[in-house]
């Protein structure tokens, strides 16, 4: 089974539920695989108190120019998308790599055959082991705009080397590619949301996106008594409490530190629930 945990908004709570829910399933006996897809901004490791470990390089397609093939056509910087090619006429083109999106479209398009194969590094993939969880985690290298390709290799070497029974997939915040590209392939999805007005916006988004990807889903409602707003259908509402945060700092999940606690009982109650699904 693949859950995801998602949700429109940022700062909701997301990844403190989904680390907490890891560790409830783990309790209930399932071996768990924690894939952390945030990577623009991986935090699953903060808040279990892991150091990344396993180090592998996430590359992406870049085009190199052979200048003796080369016929100067500029279909290839006519052809690119993302304009990271740009040509003085007369010349051969000259790559910005930065703004690259290994799309091959340029290869494809180029008629002499000039366009070879080169790459880039794009980020980095780890995997740890802690408090009987295998984790999965990503980093997207800073100024690069390929992060869904991360998200794919952490996806992909989940797959591969993980074990568990059950995969918590943790998305980004939003609704965008990268969180689509965590969210394909899922079983289920848990929306996590806040009592707020932009919580409540950014949740009928995410909504829309799981409708349109035919993954079933339960909201859950974290930080429940801030307002006294009321979020329609939630399967599922978690008070704001100090003992969260203090885990927070701590790096300890509350349902290992706090296992008596009201949220703690809640969670576990909530995960033997997702198991009947």
């Amino acid at each position: 089974m693949k859950i995801a945990i998602t949700g429109g908004k940022g700062g909701t709570g997301k990844t403190i539920i989904a680390v907490n829910l890891a560790i409830a399933l783990l309790k209930l006996g399932k071996k768990v695989t924690y894939l952390d897809c945030d990577a623009d901004c991986p935090s699953a490791h903060l808040i279990l108190g892991a150091e990344l470990k396993n180090k592998k390089e996430v590359s992406s397609f870049i085009p190199k120019i052979n200048q003796e093939k080369c016929i100067k056509c500029g279909k290839c910087m006519k052809s690119c998308e993302y304009n990271s090619l740009y040509q003085i006429k007369g010349n051969p083109p000259i790559l910005l790599p930065l703004i690259c999106s290994g799309c091959k479209t340029c290869k494809i398009v180029c008629p002499s055959g000039a366009i070879e194969d080169d790459k880039k590094v794009i980020g980095w993939t780890y995997k740890t082991k802690i408090k009987g969880i295998e984790l999965f985690s990503g980093e997207l290298k800073p100024s690069d705009p390929l992060s869904e390709k991360v998200i794919s290799a952490i996806k992909k070497r989940g797959n591969n080397e993980g074990t568990g029974e059950i995969f918590i997939i943790d998305t980004s915040a939003g609704a965008h590619c990268p969180v689509v590209a965590a969210l394909e392939d899922c079983d289920r999805a848990i929306a996590v949301t806040e009592p707020t007005l932009f919580g409540e916006h950014d949740l009928k988004i995410i909504i829309k996106v799981l409708d349109k990807m035919k993954i079933p889903y339960n909201i859950l409602v974290n930080k429940s008594n801030i307002s006294k707003k009321k979020i329609k259908g939630s399967a599922l509402e978690i008070p704001y409490d100090k003992k969260m945060l203090e885990c927070y700092v701590e790096g300890i999940p509350i349902i290992e530190k706090y296992p008596k606690h009201q949220i703690s009982e809640k969670i576990l109650k909530f995960a033997k629930e997702v198991l009947k699904k």
